[in-house]
């Protein structure tokens, strides 16, 4: 199990190289035991970066948000801030991938990747490839709250403003965009599912831990003390969890 982690100023973390020229990662918590994990990452082809030529597929699941910059895995859909794509395990991918500046993006697997090359795709639009479906259908949206918009959820025992990315319709695990206006707060708790929490913007704090402004993580696995949340300025984040909000 992923530990508990309230607060990560991610913006103060070191980029670590991960072996390719030109790209790197900021680790923002891991699952020892499954190789579950999520990061910031970045490539940047003026360090020397290469985007994969060859269309692949994982046999865990790949969740990307949008940080900085754009690139794409097919050269039509432009991951850029704010842009979401989802692939469930064996989903091929990379059809036609390019990264023309430098990219930030959010990266969540399921396990410690794998890359399995498929040098002759079916096609060219996200497919997945032999075995049973997968519960939660790939995604892809460029402008994701222009595709999906804003509904009225829960967050924590407080009503927020929701974007629902890609969600699992047998547990409810999914993800979602959330705003708090300023001031919001929340009741402290604990859940019985995970949840992870990626400041994207404006400023919030968990109980007496203050957040600076800027880029900030935070995980709670299932059973552990939630703080109670307080958004200082109006934020929006990048939130993940185990059953429905």
């Amino acid at each position: 199990m992923r530990p508990r982690i309230v607060g990560l100023d991610v913006d103060a973390m070191d980029w670590a190289p991960l072996g390719p020229p030109g790209l790197f990662s900021k680790l923002l918590s891991r699952d020892p035991e499954t190789g579950a994990r999520t990061a910031l990452q970045r490539m940047d082809p003026a360090l020397g970066y290469q985007a994969p030529t060859i269309a692949h597929f994982h046999t865990t699941y790949e969740e990307i948000l949008g940080i900085d910059g754009r690139f794409s895995f097919d050269s039509k859909l432009w991951v850029v801030p704010g842009a979401y794509v989802f692939h469930p395990p064996r989903t091929v991918h990379g059809f036609k991938s390019t990264v023309p500046q430098e990219s930030l993006f959010l990266s969540r697997v399921g396990r410690d990747l794998d890359v399995n090359l498929v040098p002759e795709p079916a096609g060219d639009q996200l497919y997945v490839v032999e075995g049973p479906a997968p519960a939660r259908s790939p995604a892809a949206y460029g402008d994701a709250v222009g595709a999906l918009g804003w509904k009225p959820a829960n967050l924590l025992g407080r009503a927020v403003s929701c974007c629902v990315l890609s969600t699992d319709p047998e547990t409810g695990e999914g993800s979602a965009l959330v705003e708090l206006p300023s001031g919001w707060t929340s009741d402290a708790q604990a859940r019985s599912d995970y949840l992870e929490i990626f400041v994207l913007t404006g400023n919030v704090e968990f109980g007496k831990i203050p957040v600076s402004s800027g880029r900030a993580y935070s995980f709670f696995p299932p059973q552990a003390g939630i703080p109670t949340l307080r958004a200082v300025a109006a934020s929006r984040l990048y939130v993940n969890f185990g059953r429905a909000l």
